[in-house]
């Protein structure tokens, strides 16, 4: 267990210890562009956090405490953005500024240059803000669901009888019981901000994690790429500590803990027609608007001379698909024997080689493809003669979707044992079967459900996986991520549609099913 975790943190110790080598260009960018890069940053993760409360935590307390037409679809429905990669929704948002060059037409004519630069600026970054919010809300929507679900209706109307109308019992009652919930909601939110690299660059918005691309790629610095990737690390483990600080060590009532679970309210005309309205936008946004414009486009396509003769996308579908469901079901196994053998002798020492494997799902892909590069990069150098390069290979790329995606496995498999319970183990160590015996013969069976959930988010999240793929992928191979991105840089927006409509109908039955698996399965009796 120590050696497996070991082996997974070293990408991320490797790009430490580089940081303190000499850089040719560090100086040059730290004078110049590092500010920018972290001011970028920074304004993205708070504009984008702020319109996520706002998307997400209204229609998740809507669905879950009022009754009204159409809340049962739309509980559903309002998952489904998470199904858009942030590149893809990049394309189709981008069209946006277009639309206001009339109004910076004027501006320019009225108030100058300095003027018309400002507000296309403005204009510019406040899309990108509503576009990663609006695919990103789900985050805090399903943390808040499950904190609301599980909160007791005397706390609310003890609120109610002190006097409270149900908006202002809403704020000072259910959302600070919420809050444990909303922070780690946001915090996922955040860390998808900080990693992405395909809206930012449509976009023009250089941030953390472009300068990875542009110094290591454009530069040829290696050691000035590795110092941005420790900052965003930096960063990373800043904005962690401050989520643990925000949530605390509090402890909240919980209907499952006792109390009386929250009836739902019935909402009739106007109250339902605007609890309707304010949870349809965000799904509109998120989803129904991509999905419409990249069908739009797909079907200009295949009416095209072009879409009789090129599938976009064909031969990276395969190799795409083939790649991340072979890695889904390893990792997914690897995790489950993980977890396994921390539960069967729990202590501090395991626990904490628990947290540390599952580290690289808060840390950036560029910054993990860059420390797995290093690595690999060093092997291959101090390797005999007589022994095959492995830099460059599809095992490279599928150990770095293991490290970044393998907290996924990890805590719902952690889960799913939770609920088991240990009874049926203990009876079948009573019985004189050993310990692998009984996890494959007693705890795999009725681990079949979580698992398979945890390989469904785990393919589809590597199918959407875009900077790290960039950079890891072997010479000439696709996937369907890298084929759209490419299509997309190429202004092919018709031909683009083609593999991103793709991912999203992969991405929204893998959301599917996992809702439905979280929806039927029994509820943790702990909380914090």
């Amino acid at each position: 267990m120590a050696v497996f975790t070991g082996v997974l943190t070293l990408p991320l110790l490797a790009i430490l210890v580089s940081m303190g080598q000499e850089s040719v260009e560090w100086n040059h960018l730290a004078e110049t562009v590092l500010g920018r890069y972290l001011t970028n940053t920074l304004v993205l993760v708070l504009g984008v956090s702020l319109l996520v409360l706002l998307m997400g935590v209204l229609p998740a307390w809507l669905v879950t405490t009022c009754e009204f037409r159409g809340r049962r679809i739309l509980s559903w429905a309002l998952i489904l953005p998470l199904a858009i990669p942030t590149y893809i929704a990049a394309f189709v948002f981008y069209q946006g500024p277009e639309a206001a060059i009339p109004l910076l037409i004027q501006v320019r004519q009225r108030f100058g240059v300095d003027a018309f630069l400002l507000t296309e600026q403005v204009i510019r970054y406040g899309l990108l803000i509503l576009m990663l919010a609006a695919v990103l809300y789900p985050y805090v929507y399903l943390a808040c669901c499950s904190a609301f679900a599980r909160q007791s209706r005397a706390v609310i109307e003890a609120a109610r009888c002190l006097g409270d109308s149900p908006t202002r019992a809403f704020v000072r009652a259910a959302l600070p019981m919420a809050r444990p919930g909303i922070v780690a909601g946001v915090a996922l939110v955040i860390m998808e901000v900080i990693n992405d690299y395909g809206a930012v660059h449509f976009f023009g918005v250089p941030t953390l994690t472009e300068g990875v691309f542009r110094t290591w790629f454009g530069m040829g610095d290696k050691i000035a790429a590795l110092r941005l990737a420790g900052i965003m690390m930096l960063v990373v483990a800043v904005l962690l500590a401050l989520e643990q600080g925000l949530r605390g060590r509090a402890r909240y009532v919980e209907a499952d803990a006792g109390g009386i679970p929250l009836r739902r309210v019935p909402l009739a005309g106007a109250k339902a027609t605007l609890a309707f309205l304010l949870c349809v936008v965000p799904v509109a946004l998120g989803f129904l608007y991509p999905v419409v414009r990249l069908s739009h486009w797909a079907g200009l396509y295949f009416l095209s001379d072009a879409g009789g003769s090129f599938f976009p996308g064909g031969a990276a579908l395969g190799r795409g698909f083939g790649l991340a469901l072979v890695t889904a079901v390893v990792v997914t196994a690897m995790a489950a024997l993980f977890i396994y053998a921390v539960r069967l002798r729990e202590s501090r020492l395991r626990r904490f080689f628990g947290r540390v494997a599952g580290m690289g799902y808060a840390t950036p892909g560029a910054v993990i493809a860059v420390g797995v590069l290093v690595v690999f990069g060093t092997l291959d150098r101090v390797a005999p003669p007589f022994l095959p390069l492995v830099s460059g290979t599809l095992f490279v790329i599928g150990f770095a979707y293991m490290l970044r995606f393998f907290a996924i496995p990890l805590q719902l498999s952690r889960a799913g044992l939770e609920r088991i319970g240990k009874p049926l183990e203990e009876a079948s160590r009573l019985l004189g079967h050993p310990p692998l015996r009984t996890f494959l013969q007693v705890d795999l069976p009725l681990l079949r459900a979580p698992l398979a959930a945890a390989g469904m988010l785990l393919f589809v999240d590597i199918l959407k996986e875009l900077p790290l793929t960039l950079i890891l992928r072997p010479a000439n191979f696709e996937t369907l991520a890298t084929t759209a991105y490419s299509l997309a840089s190429e202004a092919r927006l018709h031909a683009c549609a083609v593999p991103a409509l793709l991912i999203v109908a992969v991405g929204a039955v893998g959301l599917l099913v996992m809702n439905h698996w979280l929806q039927t399965s029994p509820t943790s009796s702990k909380h914090e």
